[in-house]
Order: structure tokens, then C-alpha cells, then sequence
């Protein structure tokens, strides 16, 4: 009989980072204070700078987040008038939602980044399947999780590609603009045919025949994964109880 898993002592079930890593997804639709965010998105970067060094998909998020907060303010007029330049008005309500919105877009997309980098596909199927969810179920996240750096490869053998046939993206924006433009559709068709190859194997390995299998490493949940999680549910409660019950001096954003 297989004997479960336990994970290193400095690592985490992956079972239980998928939970902490919920919580915290859903902390970060119940903040409503531009400033907690602000620390929040500062928190999650620092964090994500340990394990994700910088990168032209790190970059790119960043831009896009940059141009999510700039239509905040240029296109949300509420609140009060900070300064008004040709027809642009800069107001309270848009740079409050401008913060809300970029901080929670690039607060998750950190976020689930590091939970990748730091979780292999195979224990994560593993520990949910442990953990009492159906393999079929467990199978789904980490093929998705599989399948990141098969596609940062091919992207990267894309843009070489590119490169090679003198194409110029530019730089700002416009060259994130061009880039997607130019990308998505070679992205698309070799996404196509992997998923059809990978199906196809799958049938051919008779997945999905029996309602169990059995697995090579079994990941079991721990006290110290249970105190993680607890941990993790105070922290979330700590936030959202400040969130909502402190005044931190920035009443003129709102």
C-alpha cells in the first residue's frame, strides 16, 4: 500500500495553498480602502519578487494594469476634483477606482503566479485527489498548471520567430497592443493542437475507465497545513475587520 506523502518541513500541502490562495482572492474583493490595497498589492509583489524574477509577461501585466488605472481616471468623474487639464478630469472616484481595480487585478494575477511557480502539476493533482476530490476533478488544475511552461516556451519560440522576420513591436503600449495582435493567433492554433494531441492520449490511456486510481505519491494534510490555513482565515478576518473599521487618514479619495 502506498504511504502517503508528507510534504518538506518548509513546504506547504498543495491542497492547502490552493485554499490560502482563495482566501486571499476573496479578501481582495472585499477590500474597499485604496490604501489597504496599495499594501496589499505592495506585499503580493514583494512576495512574487522571491520566487518570479522579472520578465516580458511580468511587464506586460504591469502595463496593462498601468492602463487599467489611467481609464479609471480619465473615463470615472465622480467624487471630488483634483485638477482638470484640456478634457481630462482627474477626480477622487477615479483615481479610488483606478487603485481598487489595478490593485485587484494585479494583486490575483501575482498571486496565482506564485502558486504556480511554487506547485508542481503532479503533487497538486496528487493532494486534491488525497484530499477526497475526484481525479477527473483533480485532473482539470494542474493540466492547466502543466501547461504554463509549455506555452512561455512556445510564446518565446513565437517571438523569436517574429524577430527573425524583422517584425517591430515598439515599446509602451502600442507594443503591447501589437504584440497581442501579432500573438494571439499563433498562440491560439498551437493551443488547438495540443489540446486535440492531449486528448487523444488521454483516450488512448483509457483515462476516465474507473472511477479510482491509485496514486504514486498521496499528499496528507498536516497540523501544521490545517494552522497555515487558520492562519491565513485570521489574517483575511484582521484585514477586512481594518478595512472597515479604521480611518487611515485618505477620507478624500472616496
Amino acid at each position: 500500500m502506498t504511504e502517503p506523502t508528507v510534504a518538506p518541513r518548509w513546504a506547504i500541502n498543495p491542497f492547502a495553498k490552493l485554499i490560502i490562495l482563495i482566501i486571499f482572492s476573496v479578501m481582495i474583493f472585499l477590500i474597499t480602502e485604496p490604501v489597504f490595497m496599495i499594501g496589499i498589492v505592495a506585499a503580493v509583489l514583494a512576495i512574487k519578487q522571491v520566487f518570479v524574477k522579472r520578465s516580458v509577461v511580468a511587464r506586460g501585466i504591469v502595463l496593462f494594469a498601468l492602463a487599467i488605472f489611467i481609464a479609471q481616471i480619465i473615463f470615472n468623474r465622480s467624487g471630488e476634483t483634483f485638477f482638470e487639464i484640456s478634457v481630462v478630469k482627474v477626480t477622487a472616484g477615479g483615481v479610488s477606482s483606478g487603485i481598487m481595480f489595478a490593485g485587484r487585478f494585479l494583486s490575483l494575477l501575482a498571486m496565482s503566479w506564485v502558486f504556480v511557480v511554487t506547485t508542481t502539476a503532479s503533487s497538486l493533482s496528487s493532494a486534491l485527489t488525497s484530499s477526497g476530490i475526484p481525479y477527473r476533478y483533480a485532473f482539470m488544475p494542474a493540466l492547466a498548471m502543466r501547461f504554463v511552461p509549455t506555452f512561455q516556451f512556445e510564446l518565446a519560440s513565437v517571438r523569436e520567430a517574429q524577430v527573425t522576420r524583422g517584425l517591430k513591436l515598439g515599446k509602451g503600449l502600442r507594443g503591447l497592443f501589437r504584440s497581442v495582435k501579432y500573438t494571439l493567433t499563433p498562440m491560439l492554433i498551437l493551443a488547438v493542437s495540443k489540446v486535440n494531441a492531449l486528448a487523444s492520449s488521454m483516450t488512448g490511456r483509457g483515462f476516465g475507465a474507473y472511477p479510482k486510481r491509485t496514486m504514486l505519491k498521496p499528499y496528507a494534510m498536516t497540523v501544521r497545513d490545517f494552522l497555515f490555513v487558520l492562519g491565513a482565515v485570521g489574517l483575511v478576518a484582521l484585514v477586512i475587520y481594518s478595512d472597515r473599521n479604521l480611518e487611515l487618514g485618505l477620507g478624500f479619495l472616496q
